[in-house]
């Protein structure tokens, strides 16, 4: 009797175990086909950026899109925002997308969208999508950031839904990447815009520091150079145009941009001349629009952040400003009068107007990110603020 009481108490004990640890006791041929562990979403996100680098770009899509179909997840909808914004060869306003698997030497996602072939497969409306995940996780700023991505890029493709002006567009990048940068979330490229969008506002003085933290994190950057070359020429501050334009000369990598860094420091040298000689009277020279941030500018190395970046980022300004020692202007400029605003050029390939009395470098296309692809549009006269030059979020560009 003891021993029946002992081996039900026994098969009671065993029932009453964890799923787990009954099925360690089973022998092996007892068990059931293991069903497949769900994918975890560290593990999926880098394999969908290595598609990326491998240019996989709708294998690396479908991938994320079957991980949260829902949009749910705020890290898997901030990766979908930023292939969606780099890499699409086909856009609705930024609300439907098509991508390609490319090869080696297809061309580049920007040239594709050119062709206006691709049919959009795929819904994903940015803003709505990361508009919604900060409202229900405030605390998280990358969103932030991924907004202020996005409305860059509005900025830049003219491809967003109707109904928001540009300054409106400026402002929102503003707001959201002054958020984000407030929280450590921040590198060279949305710095770069931080301070384009209150460039192109006019805003030149409060463009300054984040132009100078962009270049904090990217001393080498001949883009933000050449932005600070204009920014200083429209405050006249001379030598310091002078000094920007010309690193912009020195470390533009392609004889085009050379040729633009060179324009403008000529125009900048011959103002510092007027303003030498006192000849007030004479007539000012007018100021070009600088260039957009190009996929060049991306190619000294990997974006870096706020919160990994500073240690490395101090050794390197402190090398590119060793040789540098700006000083106030002297005086005004001739005739006193604020530079003429050229406007950026929309095509990735421009052609520069050299007339002897304007004499204003046609200002290079609008890129994207680093490495991003962004459509760009036909050239769009802007009588009233200029249109200086922007990353390609790649170099996140970009």
């Amino acid at each position: 009797m003891n021993r029946l009481l002992l081996l039900l108490l026994l098969c009671v004990g065993g029932l009453m175990r964890p799923a787990a640890t009954r099925a360690q006791t089973l022998a092996p041929d007892t068990l059931g086909p293991a069903a497949p562990a769900a994918p975890a979403p560290a593990a999926t996100l880098r394999q969908a950026r290595q598609l990326v680098l491998e240019r996989r770009y709708d294998s690396a899509w479908r991938l994320l899109a079957q991980l949260d179909a829902r949009n749910a997840d705020p890290a898997i909808a901030i990766e979908k925002a930023d292939l969606a914004l780099r890499y699409y060869t086909a856009t609705d306003q930024l609300t439907r997308f098509a991508f390609r698997d490319l090869k080696l030497l297809d061309l580049a996602p920007d040239s594709l969208r050119q062709l206006g072939h691709d049919s959009l497969r795929y819904r994903f409306a940015v803003r709505q999508v990361l508009e919604q995940l900060q409202r229900r996780y405030p605390d998280n700023y990358r969103l932030a950031r991924a907004l202020g991505d996005y409305y860059y890029t509005v900025q830049q493709c003219d491809c967003a839904e109707e109904g928001i002006g540009e300054d409106e567009v400026f402002l929102r990048t503003i707001t959201e990447y002054q958020q984000a940068h407030a929280h450590g979330q921040g590198d060279y490229l949305s710095y770069f815009a931080l301070g384009y969008a209150y460039q192109r506002l006019g805003r030149f003085q409060a463009s300054i520091a984040p132009f100078e933290r962009s270049l904090e994190l990217r001393p080498r950057n001949p883009t933000a150079h050449l932005n600070m070359a204009f920014v200083m020429l429209e405050l006249r501050e001379l030598e310091k145009a002078r000094d920007h334009a010309r690193r912009a000369q020195q470390y533009f990598p392609d004889a085009h941009h050379k040729e633009d860094a060179g324009f403008l420091l000529k125009e900048i040298e011959e103002r510092i001349s007027q303003t030498s000689r006192g000849d007030s009277g004479a007539s000012a020279v007018p100021a070009a629009a600088p260039l957009p941030p190009t996929n060049a500018d991306a190619a000294d190395g990997e974006t870096m952040s706020d919160e990994t970046a500073q240690q490395e980022a101090k050794p390197k300004e402190a090398a590119e400003a060793k040789p540098k020692k700006a000083e106030p202007a002297q005086g005004k400029s001739a005739a006193g009068k604020t530079p003429k605003k050229a406007p950026a050029a929309n095509t990735p390939t421009t052609t520069k107007a050299r007339p002897a009395t304007s004499a204003q470098p046609a200002s290079a296309a609008k890129s994207p990110k680093p490495s991003s692809g962004k459509s760009t549009v036909p050239n769009k006269q802007h009588s009233q603020k200029p249109k200086p030059s922007q990353p390609a979020i790649g170099t996140p560009a970009p």
